[in-house]
Protein backbone atom coordinates (compact mmCIF):
# COMPACT_ATOMS: atom_id res chain seq x y z
CA UNK A 1 0.00 0.00 0.00
CA UNK A 2 2.95 2.53 0.76
CA UNK A 3 4.47 1.97 -2.87
CA UNK A 4 0.48 2.88 -4.26
CA UNK A 5 0.76 6.34 -2.03
CA UNK A 6 4.42 6.76 -3.38
CA UNK A 7 2.89 6.51 -6.97
CA UNK A 8 0.15 8.57 -6.43
CA UNK A 9 2.69 11.65 -5.09
CA UNK A 10 4.88 10.92 -7.79
CA UNK A 11 1.93 11.66 -10.86
CA UNK A 12 1.13 14.45 -8.80
CA UNK A 13 3.90 15.76 -8.76
CA UNK A 14 5.27 15.48 -12.21
CA UNK A 15 1.97 16.76 -13.28
CA UNK A 16 1.49 20.39 -11.02
CA UNK A 17 4.63 21.26 -13.61
CA UNK A 18 2.01 22.04 -16.16
CA UNK A 19 0.04 25.63 -16.62
CA UNK A 20 -3.25 26.40 -15.51
CA UNK A 21 -6.70 25.98 -18.17
CA UNK A 22 -7.21 28.39 -20.83
CA UNK A 23 -7.26 27.25 -24.56
CA UNK A 24 -3.34 26.73 -23.97
CA UNK A 25 -3.86 22.57 -25.68
CA UNK A 26 -4.24 21.11 -28.53
CA UNK A 27 -7.25 17.95 -29.56
CA UNK A 28 -9.49 19.09 -26.94
CA UNK A 29 -11.95 16.99 -28.02
CA UNK A 30 -10.29 14.52 -25.74
CA UNK A 31 -11.81 15.70 -22.59
CA UNK A 32 -15.53 15.80 -23.72
CA UNK A 33 -17.25 12.93 -21.95
CA UNK A 34 -17.07 9.71 -23.83
CA UNK A 35 -20.41 8.30 -22.44
CA UNK A 36 -23.66 9.33 -21.87
CA UNK A 37 -23.39 7.69 -19.02
CA UNK A 38 -20.10 9.93 -17.77
CA UNK A 39 -21.92 13.19 -18.97
CA UNK A 40 -24.88 12.57 -17.06
CA UNK A 41 -22.62 11.47 -13.80
CA UNK A 42 -20.62 14.81 -13.90
CA UNK A 43 -17.59 12.35 -15.46
CA UNK A 44 -16.40 10.08 -12.40
CA UNK A 45 -13.78 7.92 -13.02
CA UNK A 46 -14.86 5.14 -10.31
CA UNK A 47 -17.77 3.57 -12.52
CA UNK A 48 -16.66 -0.34 -12.71
CA UNK A 49 -19.15 -2.96 -14.28
CA UNK A 50 -20.13 -4.77 -16.94
CA UNK A 51 -21.16 -2.01 -19.06
CA UNK A 52 -18.28 -1.15 -21.30
CA UNK A 53 -18.35 2.44 -21.38
CA UNK A 54 -16.91 2.29 -17.51
CA UNK A 55 -13.70 1.45 -19.95
CA UNK A 56 -13.63 4.61 -22.14
CA UNK A 57 -13.06 6.54 -19.10
CA UNK A 58 -10.47 4.62 -16.59
CA UNK A 59 -8.51 1.91 -18.68
CA UNK A 60 -8.19 0.34 -15.49
CA UNK A 61 -11.66 -0.42 -14.82
CA UNK A 62 -11.07 -3.16 -17.91
CA UNK A 63 -11.91 -6.90 -16.98
CA UNK A 64 -12.82 -9.98 -18.63
CA UNK A 65 -16.25 -9.34 -18.35
CA UNK A 66 -16.08 -6.73 -20.55
CA UNK A 67 -15.47 -9.35 -23.93
CA UNK A 68 -17.49 -9.41 -26.77
CA UNK A 69 -19.44 -6.04 -25.71
CA UNK A 70 -20.09 -3.78 -28.19
CA UNK A 71 -21.05 0.32 -27.11
CA UNK A 72 -21.77 3.41 -30.04
CA UNK A 73 -23.00 6.41 -28.96
CA UNK A 74 -23.61 9.41 -31.05
CA UNK A 75 -23.89 13.12 -30.05
CA UNK A 76 -25.22 16.01 -31.82
CA UNK A 77 -23.08 18.82 -30.42
CA UNK A 78 -23.73 22.88 -30.54
CA UNK A 79 -24.44 24.42 -33.65
CA UNK A 80 -24.55 21.54 -36.17
CA UNK A 81 -21.42 19.89 -34.64
CA UNK A 82 -22.09 16.03 -34.48
CA UNK A 83 -19.47 13.73 -32.35
CA UNK A 84 -19.87 10.14 -31.18
CA UNK A 85 -17.61 7.04 -29.84
CA UNK A 86 -17.77 3.70 -29.90
CA UNK A 87 -15.61 0.91 -28.34
CA UNK A 88 -15.19 -3.46 -28.88
CA UNK A 89 -14.02 -5.22 -26.09
CA UNK A 90 -12.29 -8.79 -26.85
CA UNK A 91 -11.61 -11.05 -24.04
CA UNK A 92 -8.34 -12.50 -23.92
CA UNK A 93 -8.48 -14.56 -21.39
CA UNK A 94 -10.89 -15.38 -18.01
CA UNK A 95 -9.10 -12.49 -16.46
CA UNK A 96 -7.78 -9.90 -18.96
CA UNK A 97 -9.64 -8.46 -22.14
CA UNK A 98 -8.80 -5.39 -24.15
CA UNK A 99 -10.50 -3.05 -25.68
CA UNK A 100 -10.69 -0.67 -28.85
CA UNK A 101 -12.53 2.25 -28.96
CA UNK A 102 -12.48 5.46 -31.62
CA UNK A 103 -13.59 8.94 -30.21
CA UNK A 104 -14.43 11.28 -33.41
CA UNK A 105 -15.79 14.86 -34.10
CA UNK A 106 -17.01 16.32 -37.48
CA UNK A 107 -17.17 20.24 -36.93
CA UNK A 108 -19.79 20.16 -40.10
CA UNK A 109 -19.57 22.62 -43.94
CA UNK A 110 -18.14 26.14 -43.52
CA UNK A 111 -18.17 28.98 -46.38
CA UNK A 112 -14.83 29.91 -47.29
CA UNK A 113 -14.25 33.48 -48.43
CA UNK A 114 -10.72 35.22 -48.94
CA UNK A 115 -9.19 38.12 -47.25
CA UNK A 116 -11.22 40.81 -49.59
CA UNK A 117 -14.41 38.61 -48.49
CA UNK A 118 -14.75 36.90 -52.24
CA UNK A 119 -16.27 33.38 -52.04
CA UNK A 120 -14.09 30.35 -52.00
CA UNK A 121 -14.50 26.52 -51.78
CA UNK A 122 -16.63 25.18 -48.86
CA UNK A 123 -14.72 23.45 -46.30
CA UNK A 124 -14.91 21.27 -43.24
CA UNK A 125 -12.91 20.18 -39.96
CA UNK A 126 -12.74 16.97 -38.61
CA UNK A 127 -10.79 14.91 -35.59
CA UNK A 128 -10.55 11.20 -34.77
CA UNK A 129 -8.71 9.25 -32.10
CA UNK A 130 -8.06 5.37 -32.14
CA UNK A 131 -7.54 3.65 -29.22
CA UNK A 132 -6.48 0.38 -27.47
CA UNK A 133 -6.20 -0.18 -23.41
CA UNK A 134 -6.44 -3.00 -21.55
CA UNK A 135 -5.48 -3.51 -17.42
CA UNK A 136 -3.38 -6.00 -14.93
CA UNK A 137 -3.50 -6.46 -11.30
CA UNK A 138 -1.01 -4.15 -9.56
CA UNK A 139 1.06 -5.10 -6.66
CA UNK A 140 -2.22 -6.45 -5.11
CA UNK A 141 -5.40 -8.48 -6.46
CA UNK A 142 -7.88 -5.18 -5.38
CA UNK A 143 -5.34 -2.88 -7.36
CA UNK A 144 -5.44 -2.38 -10.94
CA UNK A 145 -3.24 -0.60 -13.32
CA UNK A 146 -4.71 0.06 -16.55
CA UNK A 147 -3.50 2.15 -20.02
CA UNK A 148 -4.81 3.70 -23.10
CA UNK A 149 -2.65 4.39 -25.87
CA UNK A 150 -4.33 6.45 -28.55
CA UNK A 151 -3.20 7.73 -32.24
CA UNK A 152 -5.28 11.13 -33.11
CA UNK A 153 -5.78 12.72 -36.39
CA UNK A 154 -6.97 16.20 -37.27
CA UNK A 155 -7.96 17.82 -40.41
CA UNK A 156 -9.10 21.62 -40.19
CA UNK A 157 -9.65 23.01 -43.26
CA UNK A 158 -6.26 22.86 -45.24
CA UNK A 159 -4.40 22.21 -41.79
CA UNK A 160 -3.59 18.97 -40.41
CA UNK A 161 -1.73 17.65 -37.71
CA UNK A 162 -1.38 14.06 -35.94
CA UNK A 163 -0.36 12.94 -32.72
CA UNK A 164 -0.30 10.02 -30.07
CA UNK A 165 -1.42 9.91 -26.21
CA UNK A 166 -1.52 7.81 -23.41
CA UNK A 167 -3.64 7.78 -20.10
CA UNK A 168 -2.74 5.63 -17.06
CA UNK A 169 -5.47 4.54 -14.38
CA UNK A 170 -4.99 3.36 -11.30
CA UNK A 171 -8.75 1.51 -9.37
CA UNK A 172 -8.88 0.45 -6.24
CA UNK A 173 -11.71 -1.53 -4.43
CA UNK A 174 -10.86 -4.04 -1.83
CA UNK A 175 -12.45 -7.20 -1.68
CA UNK A 176 -16.20 -7.45 -0.30
CA UNK A 177 -16.36 -3.71 0.00
CA UNK A 178 -18.28 -1.30 -1.42
CA UNK A 179 -15.61 1.86 -1.66
CA UNK A 180 -13.81 2.41 -4.78
CA UNK A 181 -10.86 5.00 -5.14
CA UNK A 182 -9.15 5.55 -8.58
CA UNK A 183 -6.40 8.22 -10.18
CA UNK A 184 -6.63 8.63 -13.85
CA UNK A 185 -3.86 10.57 -15.45
CA UNK A 186 -5.03 11.53 -18.90
CA UNK A 187 -3.40 12.85 -22.07
CA UNK A 188 0.28 12.19 -21.54
CA UNK A 189 1.46 12.70 -25.07
CA UNK A 190 2.65 15.02 -27.75
CA UNK A 191 2.19 15.83 -31.40
CA UNK A 192 3.59 14.01 -34.21
CA UNK A 193 3.03 16.47 -37.08
CA UNK A 194 1.54 20.29 -36.27
CA UNK A 195 -0.62 22.67 -37.93
CA UNK A 196 2.05 25.33 -38.86
CA UNK A 197 5.12 24.47 -37.26
CA UNK A 198 4.06 25.23 -33.94
CA UNK A 199 3.97 22.16 -31.25
CA UNK A 200 0.99 22.59 -28.52
CA UNK A 201 0.68 21.21 -25.28
CA UNK A 202 -2.09 18.23 -25.18
CA UNK A 203 -4.76 18.63 -22.44
CA UNK A 204 -3.36 16.49 -19.99
CA UNK A 205 -5.09 15.83 -16.73
CA UNK A 206 -4.99 14.54 -13.26
CA UNK A 207 -7.99 13.11 -11.48
CA UNK A 208 -8.36 11.51 -8.15
CA UNK A 209 -12.03 10.01 -7.37
CA UNK A 210 -13.55 8.33 -4.69
CA UNK A 211 -17.35 6.41 -4.94
CA UNK A 212 -19.19 4.58 -1.83
CA UNK A 213 -22.80 2.57 -2.31
CA UNK A 214 -25.25 3.06 0.59
CA UNK A 215 -25.70 -0.24 2.33
CA UNK A 216 -29.81 0.12 2.71
CA UNK A 217 -30.41 1.71 -0.50
CA UNK A 218 -29.70 0.62 -4.34
CA UNK A 219 -27.58 4.11 -4.58
CA UNK A 220 -24.19 4.86 -5.35
CA UNK A 221 -22.42 8.28 -5.23
CA UNK A 222 -19.13 9.80 -7.00
CA UNK A 223 -17.19 12.54 -6.23
CA UNK A 224 -14.04 13.00 -8.83
CA UNK A 225 -10.86 15.77 -8.13
CA UNK A 226 -9.94 16.86 -11.51
CA UNK A 227 -7.10 18.70 -13.12
CA UNK A 228 -5.16 18.76 -10.09
CA UNK A 229 -2.03 19.06 -12.00
CA UNK A 230 -3.19 22.66 -13.26
CA UNK A 231 -4.39 23.94 -9.60
CA UNK A 232 -6.13 26.38 -9.02
CA UNK A 233 -8.95 26.42 -11.84
CA UNK A 234 -10.45 29.17 -10.06
CA UNK A 235 -10.48 32.86 -11.04
CA UNK A 236 -12.12 36.26 -9.39
CA UNK A 237 -15.05 37.49 -11.60
CA UNK A 238 -14.90 41.54 -10.71
CA UNK A 239 -18.62 41.19 -11.40
CA UNK A 240 -19.63 39.32 -8.49
CA UNK A 241 -18.09 42.46 -6.50
CA UNK A 242 -19.21 43.13 -3.17
CA UNK A 243 -20.50 46.54 -2.70
CA UNK A 244 -19.90 48.25 0.41
CA UNK A 245 -22.15 50.91 2.51
CA UNK A 246 -20.04 53.30 1.55
CA UNK A 247 -20.46 52.53 -2.18
CA UNK A 248 -16.71 51.36 -2.83
CA UNK A 249 -16.93 47.80 -4.26
CA UNK A 250 -14.45 44.85 -2.93
CA UNK A 251 -14.03 41.54 -4.90
CA UNK A 252 -14.73 38.69 -3.12
CA UNK A 253 -11.21 36.29 -2.66
CA UNK A 254 -11.95 32.70 -2.69
CA UNK A 255 -10.17 30.47 0.09
CA UNK A 256 -8.40 26.50 -0.09
CA UNK A 257 -12.02 25.61 0.04
CA UNK A 258 -13.59 27.35 -2.22
CA UNK A 259 -10.55 26.79 -4.75
CA UNK A 260 -10.74 23.26 -4.37
CA UNK A 261 -14.65 22.98 -5.17
CA UNK A 262 -14.08 24.36 -8.24
CA UNK A 263 -11.97 21.43 -8.94
CA UNK A 264 -15.02 18.93 -8.02
CA UNK A 265 -17.43 16.55 -9.72
CA UNK A 266 -20.06 14.85 -7.87
CA UNK A 267 -22.67 12.09 -9.13
CA UNK A 268 -25.69 9.63 -7.72
CA UNK A 269 -26.51 6.80 -9.37
CA UNK A 270 -29.99 5.46 -8.86
CA UNK A 271 -30.16 1.58 -8.82
CA UNK A 272 -26.98 1.53 -10.96
CA UNK A 273 -27.27 -2.37 -11.89
CA UNK A 274 -30.96 -2.36 -11.98
CA UNK A 275 -33.00 -2.67 -15.39
CA UNK A 276 -33.93 0.78 -15.12
CA UNK A 277 -31.19 3.56 -14.07
CA UNK A 278 -31.17 7.04 -12.83
CA UNK A 279 -28.35 9.33 -12.84
CA UNK A 280 -27.68 13.30 -11.78
CA UNK A 281 -24.49 14.86 -11.47
CA UNK A 282 -23.12 18.34 -10.65
CA UNK A 283 -19.82 19.97 -12.43
CA UNK A 284 -18.73 22.92 -10.45
CA UNK A 285 -16.23 24.33 -13.05
CA UNK A 286 -18.72 24.06 -15.86
CA UNK A 287 -21.68 25.72 -13.52
CA UNK A 288 -19.30 28.66 -12.28
CA UNK A 289 -17.50 29.42 -16.05
CA UNK A 290 -21.12 28.91 -17.79
CA UNK A 291 -23.68 30.27 -15.84
CA UNK A 292 -24.87 34.23 -16.70
CA UNK A 293 -25.47 36.37 -13.67
CA UNK A 294 -28.77 36.79 -12.62
CA UNK A 295 -30.15 34.67 -14.99
CA UNK A 296 -30.99 31.16 -14.32
CA UNK A 297 -30.41 27.93 -16.45
CA UNK A 298 -29.15 25.34 -13.63
CA UNK A 299 -25.43 24.95 -15.72
CA UNK A 300 -23.56 22.43 -14.27
CA UNK A 301 -26.42 20.37 -13.82
CA UNK A 302 -26.72 16.71 -15.80
CA UNK A 303 -29.53 13.98 -15.65
CA UNK A 304 -29.94 10.85 -17.73
CA UNK A 305 -31.45 7.19 -17.52
CA UNK A 306 -30.81 3.41 -18.45
CA UNK A 307 -32.07 0.78 -19.40
CA UNK A 308 -30.58 -3.15 -19.52
CA UNK A 309 -32.37 -5.76 -21.29
CA UNK A 310 -30.97 -8.90 -21.54
CA UNK A 311 -28.72 -8.26 -24.53
CA UNK A 312 -29.03 -4.57 -25.05
CA UNK A 313 -28.02 -1.26 -22.83
CA UNK A 314 -30.09 2.09 -24.18
CA UNK A 315 -28.28 5.07 -22.51
CA UNK A 316 -30.20 8.73 -22.32
CA UNK A 317 -27.97 11.59 -20.91
CA UNK A 318 -28.74 15.56 -21.27
CA UNK A 319 -26.38 18.51 -19.31
CA UNK A 320 -27.37 21.85 -18.74
CA UNK A 321 -24.50 24.36 -20.09
CA UNK A 322 -25.95 27.90 -20.64
CA UNK A 323 -29.03 29.56 -22.32
CA UNK A 324 -27.39 29.43 -25.20
CA UNK A 325 -27.70 25.54 -25.63
CA UNK A 326 -27.30 22.29 -23.72
CA UNK A 327 -25.91 18.80 -24.45
CA UNK A 328 -28.06 15.60 -25.42
CA UNK A 329 -25.91 12.30 -25.92
CA UNK A 330 -27.69 8.68 -26.70
CA UNK A 331 -25.57 5.13 -26.70
CA UNK A 332 -26.77 1.80 -27.16
CA UNK A 333 -24.46 -1.38 -25.97
CA UNK A 334 -24.74 -4.99 -27.31
CA UNK A 335 -23.57 -7.30 -25.35
CA UNK A 336 -22.68 -11.35 -26.46
CA UNK A 337 -25.00 -14.26 -26.37
CA UNK A 338 -24.67 -15.86 -22.94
Amino acid sequence: MRSLIYTFFALFFCASMYAQLGGDATYRFLELSATPRSLALADPITLQDTDIGTTLINPATISADHGGHFMVNYEPYFDGINRGTAAFAYAINRNKAVVFDVAYMHYGTFEGFDVLGNPTNDFSGNEVALGVASSHYFLRQDIYLGARVRYIRSALESYNSSGITADMGLFYQPAGATCRIALLYQHLGKQLTTYQDVYEPLPSNLTLGFSNALRYLPLRWHLSFHHLNRYPLYFDNPEEAVTNFDGTSAETKANVVKKLLRHSTFGVEIFPEGVFSMRLGYHSQRAAEMRILDVRNFSGLSFGVGIQMRRLRFQLSHARYSVAGNRTFLGLTLAPRP
